[in-house]
């Protein structure tokens, strides 16, 4: 039901992060109309090159950020009502051309109409109840990426395909399936899923499925199964791999098996019939968030090997004892016979068409445990109550015990990865996956091995992987922005706001276990370029994200576009150890 007040408070609270965010970008300068301490509440004022001034209350955050209450915007002192007005008004500051502006407000309006529906589903259940929920329920609820501004565009569905298939709406779908002639096929398959036992993850009516392979004269040897997204299979399956369908390269079998529910990614899913089996992972050829969901078929054959690897990385690490691998056992990439030819052609026409199974977080859980994105933690309520705040309050733990249980079975771990393996994975909210018993952080679950998972040029773990190699001084940004930056910022923010616990607290807890864990292996920070890696360091790059998308727009492009670098950051957890004494 469409709300007048439910809509403007959404609006609002868009117009609220995107200041917030282009405040963290550099893209605007807010300046305070009054003199205070900057992490107190007070009034501030932008003014734009188009004319308009907005002003608001808002206090700054540790790592330079504004956090705006999103009730108080005023745009030429009349209460702000539209974001698509802001963007707007805010065109000469972001440098985007009308062609490019147009573009992003129709990836507003797509945000804007799940985040409707977000905030009113929320209203059906309590924090408590929240609490209690699944980590797979808990999503549905989420408001998703904090630091992209249009994190749920979805260019590409309608509206009916949002209520289908959108993660906040929870409505279980079955894969359609195709037969693929295995030559066409790059295809990594663990031994564990050889024969019958592949069919068997999905489908639970086998006999019945090969039924239908031979009425179709297929020979199960000269296939590999495909599932695909019901959506997939309507807009750019049954189209664009004709040649393949009619030629008898492929065959489509029906909807069969297993019945499924989008995590907040949109791509991967969980299966509901039998939650302890694989996750599936598919193509879906949207534009959300930074990119085209699809899947790209260059780790793909690896996947498995890669997995048993990293597993047996973990396994031999006793500082890694609390991290579980989420492995993936069998991943296929279907290559389409023209696109393929092209070398520069848009990467989304060589990703239609392809999945990944995943073993799921449910498998390794025991009683009385959960697994949660870290993405989760910052959520708050319509009254303002934080779901951390909650988890720590139901723990029992004191807000220090409960921030040193999860700095040291999720920071320190990914932290010592990189440090010691030389190994990173891009660590934002959605990637890394906690372990909680009893409300607290016990463990870390390691996922998404197809492209986010690179080394530093001088490792030697897990070698002969075609991996991506980066220098430590880049890598270190899989931790820095993909988990400081991108979670850790919006938890200590909600601690503060919602909780009354200090930012400077909670970076100097932080610090504090990096302390502990350097003290405990000292050859680390006297080896030669520590230094690049020095999580204590007086300064930190800034990533851009959203300034990308202002420049770059929504052409295609033979890559998936990459960030680009603000001023220096000053970094707050060093500056938190010289105020705070624990």
């Amino acid at each position: 039901m469409m709300s007048v007040t439910d809509w403007r408070k959404i609006n609002l609270q868009m117009i609220a992060k995107s200041l917030q965010e282009l405040t963290y970008e550099q893209v605007l300068n807010p300046v305070a109309t009054e003199t205070r301490e900057e992490s107190t509440v007070g009034p501030y004022e932008v003014k734009l090159s188009s004319g308009v001034n907005y002003s608001f209350q808002a206090w700054r955050g540790a790592w330079t950020d504004l956090k705006v209450q999103a009730g108080s915007i005023l745009r030429n002192g009349k209460l702000a009502e539209s974001a698509g007005q802001f963007f707007i008004d805010i065109q000469k500051e972001t440098g985007m051309d009308d062609i490019i502006l147009g573009n992003f407000l129709e990836e507003m309006h797509n945000t804007l109409y799940a985040d409707l529906h977000i905030l009113q589903r929320n209203r059906g259940y309590s924090l408590e109840q929240i609490t209690d929920m699944s980590g797979e329920s808990v999503q549905t609820v989420l408001k998703g990426h904090p630091k992209i501004l249009l994190n749920k565009g979805r260019i590409g569905w309608s509206a009916n395909d949002q209520d289908q298939y959108g993660p906040e709406f929870q409505k279980p779908i079955q894969f359609a399936w195709l037969a693929v002639n295995r030559s066409l096929c790059l295809a990594g398959i663990d031994t564990s899923l050889e024969g019958e036992a592949f069919l068997a993850e999905c489908i639970q009516d086998v006999d019945a499925f090969k039924l239908e392979l031979t009425k179709k004269s297929i020979k199960e040897a000269d296939v590999y199964f495909v599932p695909v997204h019901p959506w997939q299979w309507e807009r750019y399956i049954k189209i664009q791999f004709a040649e393949y369908l009619h030629t008898g390269k492929a065959h489509y079998l029906g909807t069969w098996g297993d019945r499924y529910i989008p995590q907040i990614s949109l791509r991967t899913f969980s299966n509901i019939s039998r939650p302890k089996n694989l996750d599936v992972k598919l193509p879906i050829t949207i534009l959300n968030t930074s990119a085209i969901r699809g899947i790209p078929g260059k780790y793909m054959k690896q996947g498995p090997a890669l997995s048993h690897a990293l597993t047996a990385l973990c396994r031999g690490d006793h500082q890694l004892s609390a991290v579980t691998v989420l492995e993936e056992k069998a991943g296929i990439s279907v290559s389409h016979p023209l696109y393929q030819q092209i070398g520069e052609a848009p990467y989304r026409y060589n990703e239609f068409l392809g999945v990944l199974w995943r073993q799921s977080s449910s498998s390794h859980l025991k009683d009385g445990e959960k697994a949660l994105i870290a993405g989760s933690l910052f959520h708050v309520d319509e009254s303002g109550r934080s779901l951390v705040g909650a988890y720590i309050e139901k723990s029992g733990l004191s807000t220090d015990e409960w921030l040193k249980a999860y700095f040291n079975s999720v920071f320190i771990p990914l932290y010592h990865l990189q440090v010691q393996h030389g190994v990173g994975l891009v660590a934002h909210g959605q990637n890394v996956v906690v372990r909680m018993k009893n409300h607290t952080p016990v463990g870390l679950f390691l996922k998404d091995f197809q492209g986010d998972l690179r080394l530093s040029q001088d490792s030697e773990a897990l070698s002969g992987f075609d991996l991506t190699r980066l220098p430590k001084h880049y890598l270190i940004h899989d931790l820095l922005t993909g988990h400081l930056v991108t979670v850790l910022r919006f938890i200590s923010e909600t601690l503060q706001e919602c909780d009354k616990y200090p930012e400077d607290k909670f970076y100097a807890v932080l610090g504090q276990c990096l302390q502990d864990y350097l003290q405990k292996n000292p050859a680390l920070a006297t080896s030669k370029d520590f230094k690049s890696v020095d999580l204590l360091q007086e300064k930190f790059h800034r990533v851009l994200v959203n300034k990308v998308r202002f420049k770059i727009g929504y052409a295609d492009s033979a890559e998936r576009p990459l960030p680009i670098l603000g001023d220096d950051l000053v970094n707050p957890i060093a500056q938190a150890l010289k105020k705070v004494s624990l």
